[in-house]
């Protein structure tokens, strides 16, 4: 069973730097750089929509906001005023670990349960959740069926975004690094890029959108460098929009390692540029909601 949806879905995943530096094969963020996505780009997000009038979802990490709980809490209590101004708080894992989709069912239901827990200190009523890096099978879905969560939004139905996957994972091999990146996982970049039903899991399955024939994704690191697939995102007359919070860092006032500007094409673009232009895309397509409230849930 599918659904057609209509308008604008905005989702923000709010992986921290150490992510990025995972990914890449960098040595970990030092204490100030750990603190950029809650601290510089979530403010940055939260002022635009507040600004557009738009709702979105966004992924928390559990691992990176008990770390603010513990420390000046300030990510935490921007994410409770944003729950309770009408934004989606969902589950995005607690370790941000690429490899959970290997591990037992019990330890993904135990990493799932604990970012649960950390977002309902918040106030919020989690219920949808995004695997780290997409990647995922029926085996962990099933554990986020079982807190009760009515949809997943792991699939990028994108297959040049997979082949581009593997292109960085194999060079930065020969640079002699490691990703923790994911070889496996082809079926997370297949599939239908309209929301369906998924029995074998009792959840909606709600994928970002890609564009037609080509099938490139609809994420902020390409399209708001602006071109092609921004006009198609201006146009389509349903778009699911993934962001990184990364997509409105800055790279001339955040602590940002220079290797790490280097190797994400978004830092690439001024800021003032990305802001105007997600500002903009809002703005012509009237506004943006949550996957929860798209959903009715």
């Amino acid at each position: 069973m599918t659904t057609e949806l209509r308008g604008t879905i905005l989702s923000v995943d709010l992986d921290d730097l150490a992510c990025y530096h995972a990914i890449h094969g960098l040595p970990p963020p030092t204490p100030e750089q750990a603190d950029v996505v809650l601290g510089r780009c979530l403010p940055r997000l939260l002022k635009l929509f507040a600004e557009t009038g738009a709702r979105a979802t966004f992924f928390v990490v559990g691992r990176d906001l008990e770390r603010d709980m513990q420390g000046p809490g300030h990510g935490a209590a921007l994410l409770e005023l944003a729950a309770q101004s009408g934004h989606e708080l969902a589950n995005h894992s607690y370790s941000h670990a690429y490899d959970l989709v290997d591990w037992p069912s019990g330890q993904i239901y135990g990493d799932l349960r604990r970012c649960d827990d950390l977002l309902r200190k918040l106030g919020a009523r989690p219920r949808g959740f995004r695997a780290p890096g997409y990647c995922h099978d029926e085996l962990l879905l099933q554990q986020a069926g079982a807190l009760g969560y009515r949809y997943d939004s792991s699939l990028l139905p994108s297959l040049p975004y997979y082949a581009a996957k593997l292109a960085a994972m194999a060079w930065i091999r020969l640079r002699g690094r490691r990703s923790q990146s994911r070889a496996r996982g082809l079926r997370s970049f297949l599939g239908s890029a309209r929301p369906y039903y998924r029995s074998d899991v009792g959840m909606w399955e709600v994928p970002i959108s890609v564009s037609p024939l080509l099938r490139l994704p609809m994420v902020g690191t390409f399209v708001l460098r602006g071109g092609p697939l921004y006009q198609e995102a201006l146009r389509t007359p349903a778009l699911h929009l993934e962001l990184h919070a990364l997509d409105l860092a800055d790279p001339d006032t955040d602590p940002i390692d220079p290797a790490l500007r280097k190797r994400q094409p978004e830092l690439r673009t001024p800021l003032d540029k990305r802001l105007a232009r997600l500002r903009e895309l809002i703005k012509r397509r009237g506004g943006a909601t949550s996957i929860a409230a798209a959903f009715g849930s």
